[in-house]
């Protein structure tokens, strides 16, 4: 049987080995322990300074993008234009279905599309423009025949809708013109291109104006869109330095020569 005096002892025992046990376990609590209960616990010290150097890490390998160039000459648009993107995939911009087949315009790959920063005879500020190496193609069935190569043009339209070819009939052909640039302040220009009624092929025409070859008919904005009386194209030119009407100009239609001669 157990004394008084040995129960105290032995409890005071316990109570020193309980003590010695509980501060082991506190100074075995290393830094490294520490690490190790903070990941444990989904806590962790942040240092201001390495989430500033990692914020500056990744701000610093953004790249702002450079500013896009054209890969044209200049043309009488560049000025007053802003370059906004580039397709590299052939895009139709003109397309009109005529009786024996289809006439396009469409870029030869790489085309560049932008805008107008300012006003001018040229457009309006905002309207669309163009540039590429452009072909004038007319599709029969599965041929396609090239007309006439335009490279790097460049014009402005109001809106980017698909351009059409105003046809104009004579008896023995049809003729459709093409005008890509809507305005200038001094008459627009047209690429002209007949079928023929009896062949079904397509050409471009020229132009021969007082005995001078043209490849594009310059006619008034303004006045009536050519049209055909009589079997002739009647025109009307830009007005004349002084804003005088210059008058009407009938043009006749030669097939075999593929020309419309003025008269």
């Amino acid at each position: 049987m157990v004394s008084e005096n040995g129960r105290i002892h032995m409890n005071t025992k316990v109570l020193f080995s309980a003590s010695l046990l509980w501060f082991g376990l506190l100074i075995g609590c290393t830094p490294q322990a520490a690490v190790e209960l903070n990941r444990s616990t989904g806590l962790s010290a942040s240092n201001p300074a390495d989430q500033a150097i990692e914020k500056d890490e990744v701000s610093s390998g953004a790249e702002t993008p450079s500013k896009l160039a054209s890969q044209f000459p200049k043309s009488i648009l560049t000025a007053s234009t802003e370059l906004d993107s580039v397709k590299d995939t052939p895009s139709v911009r003109a397309e009109t279905v005529t009786e024996q087949g289809t006439l396009v315009m469409i870029s030869n790959g790489w085309e560049e599309l932008g805008h107008l920063v300012v006003s001018s005879n040229y457009g309006r500020e905002g309207d669309k423009t163009f540039q590429s190496d452009y072909s004038v193609i007319y599709r029969q069935g599965k041929e396609n025949r090239v007309l006439l190569e335009l490279p790097a043009l460049m014009f402005a339209r109001p809106d980017d809708e698909k351009l059409s070819f105003e046809r104009v009939r004579f008896k023995e052909a049809d003729v459709y013109v093409l005008t890509p640039q809507y305005k200038t302040g001094h008459g627009v220009e047209g690429y002209l291109f007949a079928v023929d009624q009896r062949s079904g092929k397509a050409f471009p025409l020229q132009i021969v104006s007082n005995g001078h070859v043209f490849h594009t008919l310059v006619y008034s904005e303004i006045n009536p869109f050519p049209h055909v009386e009589n079997d002739k194209l009647v025109v009307y030119p830009p007005a004349g330095a002084g804003g005088d009407p210059i008058g009407k100009i009938q043009y006749r239609l030669d097939l075999d020569k593929k020309q419309l001669i003025s008269e």
